[in-house]
């Protein structure tokens, strides 16, 4: 069953969000069925942290199983993963330069300013908003940059409208969202809590999927998750229901989905 770890009160987040990915079995999945754009995503800090990297200290926040973690070796000398659960923590890949520490977002394990980076891939929406952005500006040196992205995982087919409407009608109907902050961050809160902001840019991308690497994707989201890990459906009824209703968008070679990447780059405020 699934522990509400992530519920307020426990792990700090924000009302009536929980985490759902504290089980063995969800945490394996994510490890080996999350597609990794993490990396395409991050590209954008050549270009706009340019003369600044790499630098000598990052942090990841929520890193999950490391997908996003690793994707930061390029940008950074040292690299510090954090996350609440310990079961995704069991998951990650080790690599030299990589530090993992078990945490929360809203309470971080870390120094205050000792990182010139922070990042947050596809996790923001699980924290308290307010209680974060404290605690990126608390590790934080001055001049530091805050990065909030999206991947993307469930991507698009543009050649096939009824595959939209699949998802929107179909997929939600049998497995809905569950509950998250998706309250974007505007100009006026990052200010606030000392953040200037440099950059926000959509970076659609393309990757290949079978259809058993798709559902083995879908296996990892938070929605699927809550049912199977939840005790409420077997893995086996799950996997076998999405083959079947996805099995007449993918032909034998696969298809190409595109996925629709967020980046959002901050600045903290220099020293007066």
């Amino acid at each position: 069953m699934i522990e509400p770890e992530g519920s307020v009160g426990v792990q700090g987040g924000a009302e009536g969000i929980v985490n759902y990915f504290t089980a063995p079995e969800s945490a394996r999945r994510y490890a080996t069925g999350r597609p990794s754009g993490h990396a395409r995503v991050l590209e954008v800090l050549q270009r706009e942290l340019a003369s600044h990297l790499p630098v000598e200290r990052a942090l990841d926040v929520g890193c999950g199983t490391g997908h996003s973690t690793v994707a930061l070796l390029p940008y950074a000398r040292a690299i510090v993963g954090v996350d609440s659960s310990s079961e995704m923590l069991a998951q990650v890949p080790r690599a030299p330069r990589i530090e993992y520490r078990k945490g929360y977002a809203e309470d971080l394990p870390c120094r205050t300013e000792d990182f010139e980076l922070v990042t947050v891939s596809s996790a923001y929406h699980w924290f308290d908003h307010d209680r974060f952005l404290t605690e990126a500006a608390r590790v934080l040196r001055p001049g530091g940059w805050l990065v909030l992205y999206k991947a993307g995982s469930m991507g698009r087919l543009p050649s096939r409208l009824d595959f939209e409407s699949w998802r929107r009608e179909v997929l939600n109907l049998r497995y809905p969202k569950v509950a998250r902050n998706d309250e974007p961050l505007t100009t006026a809160q990052a200010e606030r809590f000392g953040f200037t902001e440099v950059m926000m840019e959509a970076l659609p991308y393309a990757q290949q999927y079978t259809l058993e690497s798709y559902v083995e994707n879908l296996m990892t989201h938070s929605r699927i998750i809550r049912v199977v890990d939840g005790g409420h459906e077997p893995p086996g009824a799950a996997r076998a229901w999405l083959r079947a209703a996805l099995a007449r968008f993918f032909p034998p070679e696969g298809i190409e989905l595109i996925h629709e990447a967020r980046i959002h780059v901050l600045r903290r405020h220099a020293r007066a």
